[in-house]
Formats: structure tokens, C-alpha cells, sequence
């Protein structure tokens, strides 16, 4: 019974030491990943060519440079929202509040969802298309 609790748990009973490894490990793992596909793709897509395009390749590497900041924003947003959350359920774990735990969970299932929605499209909508407005007087 009390290895299921400690499974179920883990962030109100388990050690600060190996709480922080066990959670933030997979976080900065994903980071490291997401850092070299950026990498890669930057590099592929610089090598895209098209006859009726010069510097197609150029071009390309621009799109992916404007569209960063962008999702780095975005990513920021829902690491933010996750970290608070988290923070919450720590917290009532750490009470033995489990039906408040609960609550904090199935209410942030269901917000997280339009939340990253309206996030993406706000994004989308203002920010990039100030940037292309922009790139279109330039030229």
C-alpha cells in the first residue's frame, strides 16, 4: 500500500534531490533536443535550391529565423503555466489535500487545451503578421 501512495505521490513524499532529477531531467533532455533539430533543420533547409528562386536557401533560413523567437515564446508560455501548476500540486500533495490535487489536475487538463490554442492563434494572427508586413515594405 504505501509503495502505490509514494508511486502516486511522489512529488509530496519523494527527497528534493531526486524529486528535481526524476522531473527536470526529461525537461532539459527535451530542451537539448529540441536546440539540435533546430540546428539541423536550419542546416538542411539553407540547402534547398530552386531555379526560379536565387537564394532560395537564404530565404528559407530567414523564415526559420523569424519563426524562433515565436516558438520560444510559445514554449515559454506553456513551461510557465506548468511550472505554477506544478507548484500548486506540490503544494496539496505536500498537504495530503488530495481532492484539491484532483481538482488542480482535471481543471488544468481542460484549460491547458484552448489556453496553447489561444496562445498559438494570438501569436499567429499579431506578431507574425506585423513581421510580414514589415518584409514586404523592406523589399
Amino acid at each position: 500500500m504505501s509503495e502505490t501512495t509514494h508511486k502516486e505521490n511522489k512529488m509530496g513524499v519523494m527527497p528534493m534531490p531526486k524529486l528535481m532529477l526524476s522531473m527536470g531531467l526529461p525537461m532539459i533532455i527535451s530542451m537539448i533536443v529540441q536546440a539540435f533539430y533546430n540546428i539541423v533543420d536550419s542546416y538542411f533547409v539553407s540547402r534547398i535550391t530552386d531555379d526560379t528562386i536565387e537564394s532560395m536557401g537564404e530565404y528559407a533560413v530567414n523564415a526559420l529565423t523569424l519563426a524562433y523567437p515565436v516558438q520560444l515564446l510559445i514554449i515559454a508560455v506553456g513551461v510557465g503555466t506548468g511550472v505554477g501548476i506544478n507548484a500548486l500540486l506540490s503544494r496539496s500533495l505536500g498537504e495530503k489535500d488530495l481532492e484539491r490535487a484532483g481538482k488542480i489536475a482535471g481543471k488544468t487538463v481542460w484549460a491547458a487545451i484552448p489556453l496553447g490554442e489561444l496562445v498559438g492563434t494570438i501569436t499567429a494572427l499579431v506578431i507574425m503578421g506585423k513581421i510580414i508586413r514589415e518584409i514586404d515594405l523592406k523589399d
